[in-house]
């Protein structure tokens, strides 16, 4: 499988037995950069390491040194962070610790560390003592090996999430949990061993060459950890529901108006949080409301439509997370681009990881989804659709969590109430069970850009009555246009009945546009000193900032 780009490994105790590794290591790191950057993460001063293990560094693609504080690639090496203070040296010596300084730390007997605590409180210095098995390092404040893992990946344009770690002592932890998995070997520190997300069958290099040459990084194996899954919600009992946020397929289906987009905005928003990448496909303009999130841009077909690769190599430069709306496009404008989608998808994914996710709403039109049968269904896939049984068969068989969404719709919008509670049906494996779906942040908006502009059938229209009664609106613009120029008593009528909340909520099922027309509309009819005037630009600049512009 795609998922995993990247290997980050400690040296010693992990690679390294005593002062030597073995051929066979070295060996099989050479063999997985045929396809995957393999990054060495060690407290050893770069000088130190050369003595001792020539030519070792040329075996990976980046080498962090001194704990992650100083970063060397092919190309150059720089210091992460600013050396400690050389007067840390002579406070140690002057109270009989030896210390070894490299290009950022100061390398000390780790017996040592309880006095070195006490000489940095003394100077008034943002510095760390870290212990590593019997030695200790002091660096400054912030340096992990975490940190300089990012550092590294960022130059090699990739990412944390697509990365597995291996390490065997006290300096590894914030490695392990830095990364998609990490992985402690079967002789490590027993304080190592209870964080690790995996823990091998094998002592230090040996354990290393079966988890290289293994299933989980082959592809042939799927391990997302608990404290990646993310919460959309709860069950019956308050338990919470929980999905995989990477390394998992989803299906997502109900009727028109349940309220499916809703979830699949939901998924997105949770994905982007635990800080994965998503490309969510959106035909009908349904999840414009994401883009406003900083973490969340949007690629409008109608203004520009960059290729399938061009697309994907957005993703790829940033690890950002598009919204692709189509829905300026006529249907087979739409299905001869996402013909092309998924090969573009399947290269960025081979050579970076990302994105992570991708969401194809509309998924049932299955003329581009025949073609594509094997890449579609796989890890990394939300599909979401109200007519399921146009998926292809094996598609609908095969992915690992399906969710079947339903509205419970109230008669009136309660006050706070954004929307009808939401319910799914959660299907895996081994489960079928009911569950509340979670609330979101960003505004969700069915069929923006399609209410915008394009005439909605005349049982959908808005219809304003009263004294003198004005035209019909087939669309938001009309809608937002006729708000601003009917009579006041036109106006006052529909108001006063919860006339224009109740339509954008039953036509539209925007809850949140609705409630915001509702709040009007109570401060209307229960101050009746209210202007009407006033209420009429609410009225309308609620819904050309929801719709109509941007």
């Amino acid at each position: 499988m795609w998922f995993f780009r990247a290997v980050a490994l400690d040296l010693d105790g992990t690679l390294a037995v005593g002062d030597r590794v073995s051929d066979e290591i070295l060996a099989t790191i050479d063999e997985t950069r045929s396809d995957r950057a393999v990054l060495l993460v060690t407290g050893r001063v770069r000088s130190d390491l050369d003595r001792v293990f020539p030519g070792l560094t040329s075996h990976f693609d980046a080498v962090l040194t001194e704990n992650g504080a100083v970063l060397s690639t092919s190309k150059a090496s720089r210091l992460l962070y600013e050396p400690v203070d050389v007067e840390v040296d002579k406070v140690l010596a002057d109270r009989g610790v030896t210390a070894a300084r490299g290009e950022v730390l100061l390398a000390i007997d780790g017996r040592d560390g309880v006095v070195a605590s006490q000489v940095i409180a003394d100077l008034g210095l943002d510095c760390q003592v870290v212990h590593n098995r019997g030695s200790a390092m002091i660096l400054p404040a912030g340096v992990t090996k975490a940190a300089g893992l990012l550092a590294a990946l960022d130059v090699l344009g990739l990412s944390l999430h697509n990365t597995i770690a291996v390490g065997d002592a006290e300096n590894d932890l914030s490695l392990l949990r830095g990364v998609e998995i990490g992985a402690a070997v079967a002789d490590a520190v027993p304080s190592l061993a209870d964080h690790a997300d995996l823990v091998l069958d094998h002592p230090n290099g040996a354990g290393v060459v079966a988890l290289l040459r293994g299933p989980l990084l082959r592809g042939h194996q799927r391990l997302c950890p608990q404290r990646r899954w993310v919460s959309i919600g709860w069950f019956e009992d308050a338990s919470p529901v929980r999905l995989p946020g990477s390394q998992s397929s989803v299906l997502v289906s109900g009727d028109t108006g349940s309220g499916k987009s809703y979830l699949a905005g939901l998924l997105a928003e949770k994905w982007v949080d635990a800080g994965y990448s998503v490309l969510l496909i959106d035909p009908e303009g349904d999840h414009l409301g994401l883009t406003e999130r900083a973490d969340m841009h949007l690629v409008d077909a109608a203004t520009r439509l960059p290729s399938p690769r061009e697309l994907v190599s957005m993703l790829s430069a940033s690890h950002a997370s598009l919204v692709l709306d189509l829905s300026g496009l006529e249907v087979d404008a739409q299905l001869a681009y996402l013909g092309q989608l998924p090969e573009a998808v399947a290269a960025g994914r081979a050579a970076c990881g990302v994105p992570h996710w991708v969401v194809y709403d509309e998924a049932h039109q299955r003329s581009w989804l025949d073609d594509h049968k094997s890449s579609i269904a796989e890890a990394g896939t939300c599909l979401v659709t109200w007519r399921p049984e146009l998926l292809p068969s094996e598609l609908a068989r095969t992915v690992d969590f399906a969710i079947n969404v339903s509205s419970v719709r109230s008669s009136t919008l309660s006050e706070g109430a954004n929307r009808p509670e939401l319910r799914g049906t959660l299907v895996s494996a081994d489960m079928t069970q009911p569950f509340h779906i979670g609330h979101r942040v960003s505004p969700h908006v069915r069929h923006g850009h399609k209410y915008a502009y394009t005439p909605l059938p005349a049982s959908r229209r808005f219809y304003f009555h009263g004294p003198r009664a004005s035209e019909a609106a087939a669309t938001l613009e009309e809608f937002s246009r006729n708000v601003l120029s009917c009579n006041l008593d036109v106006l006052d009528y529909h108001l006063t009945r919860g006339d224009f909340s109740r339509w954008v909520s039953g036509t539209l099922a925007d809850y949140s546009l609705a409630k915001e027309l509702s709040d009007v509309e109570h401060d209307v009819a229960n101050r009746r000193a209210a202007s009407l005037e006033q209420a009429r630009r609410q009225v309308s600049d609620a819904i050309r900032h929801r719709y109509l512009t941007g």
